[in-house]
């Protein structure tokens, strides 16, 4: 009989010691992730990223902020022409198109409709995390993303988890760089596919936020009114890479 009664209360032993140490594992990731930055924090970063901000990550803050006082548009356009003839300018035959208000465009289709798909919300989505991140930098790097980086150079000329960047950057000023880093890439990929649907691809694209404050409901009908606009520019990027599967899908 003892050893029937032990069996079972090794087991529940075994098996509440494997959740605590997964509890204290995770409860140890959280305030890693959200507490401030320091050597290790950005050490552990890229891993932190992975399992906090994987295919599930919503995109929206836990406690709702008040309504938008601005409207948002993500706005782009590309080089289609190869990459070293677009690198030359247009003065050397590189070929641009015009700017597109990929926002606009998408809220066309949201017009009237309540219950619009995330298909329609994607630059939206993409403005305002990307807008967020590039609000973390500092005014040098604020600078720096306005220059083009293109022909495989990485963007603030060095790739971020080198040692080259670990002298010239502190730990709190690589991991600003990099959550931004990581939101450009995703606008620039998206802007790539909106290339492809659009014009069948390109070798380069550059991007422009903008926001515009919302008019005040008592001055909505006052004649020449406008808002404040700010704007946000990130200079030309090298096109990303898709595979053809994904590719299919915006053609």
């Amino acid at each position: 009989m003892r050893q029937r009664k032990t069996k079972p209360k090794i087991l529940s032993m075994a098996v509440l010691l494997i959740a605590g140490l997964l509890a204290m594992a995770h409860i140890g990731a959280t305030l890693a992730f959200t507490g401030p930055s320091t050597p290790i924090k950005s050490s552990l970063q890229p891993e932190l990223n992975k399992y906090f901000l994987g295919p599930l990550d919503q995109g929206w803050s836990l406690f709702a902020p008040g309504p938008y006082a601005q409207d948002e548009y993500f706005t782009m356009r590309a080089c289609v022409s190869d990459g070293k003839t677009c690198a030359a300018g247009a003065k050397n035959g590189a070929e641009f198109t015009e700017w597109r208000d990929v926002t606009a465009e998408e809220m066309v289709s949201r017009a009237g409709n309540m219950f619009s798909n995330r298909e329609a919300k994607q630059s939206k989505a993409i403005h305002g995390r990307l807008w967020s991140a590039v609000s973390d930098l500092n005014s040098e790097a604020k600078k720096e993303i306005e220059k083009p980086y293109v022909l495989g150079v990485p963007v603030f000329g060095m790739e971020l988890d080198s040692a080259e960047a670990a002298k010239k950057y502190s730990a709190s000023e690589r991991a600003s760089l990099r959550a931004y880093k990581r939101m450009e890439d995703t606008a620039v990929g998206f802007a790539t596919l909106y290339a492809q649907e659009q014009w069948g691809g390109a070798s380069m694209v550059e991007i422009k936020l903008r926001r515009e404050s919302v008019t005040p409901f008592a001055q909505r009908h006052e004649e020449g009114h406008q808002g404040k606009i700010s704007e946000t520019y990130i200079g030309w990027r090298d096109a990303k890479e898709f595979d053809e599967q994904t590719l299919a899908v915006w053609k």
